[in-house]
């Protein structure tokens, strides 16, 4: 999109965090936004925050894990006159770090429900509107370095943002074969200081067992690097605008982001090269 004043963005996750600070970005650069999350103090507290500095920005209590709030979303959306940004950028990070088989599936359902199906939800609701309006539009599905390499201990949002890389990409190839004026980015950012991010806690009735050591050790580690993370939100987002501008798909935000990324390749052409090739008949 190389125009964005008086266009319409939606964020989802908008009460804090990188949700907020884009909703801050897209109004200076002259955009009404539409700020949807949970209701409570946290998104009155948004709402208040940007409207100090701007009045074109409203708030809509959502649930992205229900279809029915995001759908009431996108029809409040569509009486303002449509959506030309679509950020589905609500995310959690779950329960404490622990090994896969021992993260409960209350954990597993919760971690799914936002991070995925809460894409999923507004792509229902927001894409067939974006198409019907026939304009250009553009749509950021907020996923996480951790859906492109190895995370162990998280692997409901491990599992749940490696989906959405891929839900993105087919969603990239079908708007493209529409010749929809649409372009998809999917957001894969590291660790980023917003005082908001963490490695989980359990939620009130987790039956799971408690962490083990190497689990333990994870979370430590993770506290630390959040600690000494150098990255802001508000920088993330200033790399989003960059590729929205460029139509850009894939946004790594972070310094030796890509390297980190190709290690899952690195490991797929020495795994399956040269015994792959040699095992056809």
């Amino acid at each position: 999109m190389l125009e964005l004043l008086n266009k319409t963005a939606v964020v989802t996750g908008a009460a804090s965090g990188l949700g907020l600070a884009m909703a801050r970005l897209f109004i200076r650069e002259g955009m009404r936004v539409v700020l949807a999350d949970l209701p409570g103090a946290a998104l009155d507290t948004a709402l208040q925050s940007l409207k100090v500095k701007a009045g074109n920005v409203v708030a809509m209590p959502t649930d992205v894990s229900d279809p029915d709030s995001v759908a009431a979303l996108a029809a409040y959306v569509g009486s303002l006159g449509g959506v030309d940004l679509l950020c589905n950028n609500a995310g959690i990070t779950g329960d404490l770090p622990r090994v896969s088989w021992e993260h409960d599936l209350a954990n597993w359902r919760r971690v799914l429900d936002v991070n995925l199906m809460g894409v999923v939800h507004g792509l229902h609701s927001f894409v067939p509107l974006m198409i019907e309006q026939g304009r250009e539009g553009h749509i950021v599905n907020t996923a996480s370095m951790g859906g492109l390499m190895a995370l162990p201990y998280l692997s409901p949002y491990a599992a749940a943002k490696s989906a959405l890389i891929a839900l993105s990409e087919s969603l990239s190839l079908e708007l493209s074969t529409l010749k929809a004026d649409i372009a998809v980015s999917v957001l894969c950012p590291g660790m980023v200081a917003t005082g908001m991010t963490g490695p989980g806690s359990d939620h009130p009735d987790c039956t799971a067992p408690a962490p083990g050591d190497a689990a333990v050790a994870f979370r430590q580690n993770t506290r630390n690097a959040l600690q000494n993370a150098t990255v802001t939100a508000e920088q993330v987002a200033a790399q989003l605008l960059i590729a929205i501008h460029e139509k850009r798909f894939y946004v790594l935000t972070h310094e030796h982001a890509l390297e980190l990324a190709g290690l899952r390749w690195q490991r797929l052409t020495r795994d399956c090269s040269p015994h792959y090739r040699n095992s056809q008949p």
